[in-house]
């Protein structure tokens, strides 16, 4: 995949999304803005627990006419009168929002943010900056191991990946971050900082995909190099869990959900929870995968089953025909790596989402593995097979699939 063509497909799609995606129906996308604004006036850090800051009355007016429920309007008439808000610094409320992340994955919509702008401009421009800063990151993953490069475009131009990436979401760095480190650890560059760099950055976004930085051990570099990478990961991820326990608090007001408790429970009963764990891959794997590749808002907009099934399909033969000669050491640290990061993340949302003792994990959505389906999918090439999936196959399947996911939204909201 040619990183211009890429790029030229995901910013018309992405683009799309950004216009058809009515504000803050993406997951958590409000309390994404109230941090934006946040980060924008320099409160990097949370103060401890849920977080607060005051808002400019323009902004208090935005969000205000976009949820109120009376008097009855259209999302077109709301919209409307959200545009012609004009810019007042007059103080307005204090909002109340979660801080779990660093600032980091915040830089590109802050920058809009910081600006003396239109809130409707604020909000869209945040949203088309966090977009440009992701595609071009994947951009370059796909630049720097040109042998997956269909692997990372055909995962970066799923419908889902599209329409966390033309949000405010922190999940647009993220998933960009994790698909650059995961190339340059595949083919490691000269400038081994780079890699380093790369791996410390995608920590300070999450720090559940900290042990895509393991690659490094199987990777053809030297053992300060390998340290290094480990090393830089490592400290992102102290910090990324400095910044958690700040920003701590009960996501389930009323609900017994305590992670101190609960990893007391799990110490009582390794075994038990093993069991949960597996139980609720073989329940819920397929509605993962589903998610995954598109359900949107509080994944109750779902696509058509054909959709979802040209997507694995496409996904499976860019992996399969992919032509890499993976070195065996290479596959089995990134089988290992995707199965334990898949199997953390189902321990983190038992941690600070379900009931302490609770016999279910719950709160874990299909989103969350797009950052390691490339390292997965690269796992599985079979460098035997002599053609390839074209890029224009990856292409005009993600256009088509694309396209019906925007309609999907289209008759849901509009």
């Amino acid at each position: 995949m040619s990183p211009r063509l890429f790029i030229t497909v995901a910013l018309l799609l992405g683009l799309a999304f950004v216009l058809v995606t009515p504000p803050f129906e993406v997951p958590d996308e409000q309390n994404h803005f109230w941090r934006t604004l946040a980060v924008s006036r320099g409160q990097l850090l949370p103060r401890g627990g849920f977080d607060s800051s005051p808002v400019v009355k323009s902004t208090q007016n935005f969000v205000w006419v976009l949820s109120r429920a009376e008097p009855r309007e259209t999302l077109a008439q709301k919209l409307r009168i959200a545009a012609a808000l004009p810019y007042d610094r007059t103080p307005g409320a204090i909002v109340r929002f979660a801080a779990w992340y660093t600032p980091l994955p915040y830089a590109a919509q802050s920058l809009v943010a910081a600006l003396p702008l239109r809130p409707m401009i604020v909000f869209y421009g945040g949203r088309v900056a966090n977009l440009l800063v992701a595609v071009i990151l994947i951009a370059l993953a796909i630049r720097a191991a040109p042998d997956y490069g269909g692997i990372f475009a055909a995962a970066a131009l799923l419908p889902m990946s599209l329409y966390e990436l033309a949000s405010l979401s922190a999940d647009a760095a993220t998933i960009a971050l994790a698909l650059l480190f995961t190339a340059l650890l595949l083919v490691p560059p000269r400038r081994v900082w780079v890699v380093a760099l790369a791996g410390f950055a995608l920590a300070l976004c999450k720090p559940a995909y900290f042990l895509i930085a393991l690659l490094a051990v199987a990777a053809p570099l030297r053992w300060r190099n390998r340290i290094a990478v480990i090393a830089a990961t490592a400290a992102g991820t102290l910090l990324s869990l400095v910044t958690a326990s700040r920003g701590a608090y009960n996501p389930r007001a009323g609900l017994p959900v305590d992670a101190a408790a609960q990893i007391r429970c799990i110490a009582a009963g390794p075994f038990q929870f093993a069991r949960m764990a597996m139980h609720d891959v073989v329940t819920n794997g397929r509605f993962y995968v589903e998610e995954m590749i598109g359900r949107f808002r509080a994944n109750e907009i779902k696509l058509s089953p054909f959709v979802v099934a040209v997507e694995i399909i496409l996904l499976i033969a860019v992996a399969l025909t992919a032509g890499a000669a993976l070195r065996s050491r290479v596959r089995m640290a990134a089988v290992t790596i995707t199965t334990v990061t898949f199997f953390g993340i189902l321990l983190s949302q038992y941690l600070i989402w379900s009931i302490v003792c609770g016999d279910a994990i719950e709160g874990v959505q299909g989103r969350y593995f797009l950052e390691i389906l490339p390292l997965f999918l690269a796992s599985i090439s079979l460098p035997r097979f002599r053609w390839r999936i074209s890029q224009w196959a990856i292409v005009a399947a993600a256009i088509a699939c694309n396209c019906v996911a925007l309609l999907t939204l289209v008759r849901h909201y509009w």
